[in-house]
């Protein structure tokens, strides 16, 4: 199921920041923190993966 997730999120994560800055909603230091924290989640699934 991770590796689903991970594969999702791949797909998913480029377009999602392309929308964000394009879109003009969200400025740029929210979105470096979503990033951010995204960047985490996969290093945790990572790790789990692992385990």
């Amino acid at each position: 199921m991770t590796k689903d997730m991970k594969g999702m999120e791949k797909m998913i994560k480029p377009a999602l920041e392309k929308f964000m800055k394009e879109s003009g909603f969200v400025k740029k230091e929210e979105l470096d923190k979503a990033v951010e924290r995204i960047d985490s989640l996969e290093n945790r699934l990572a790790e789990l993966e692992k385990n």
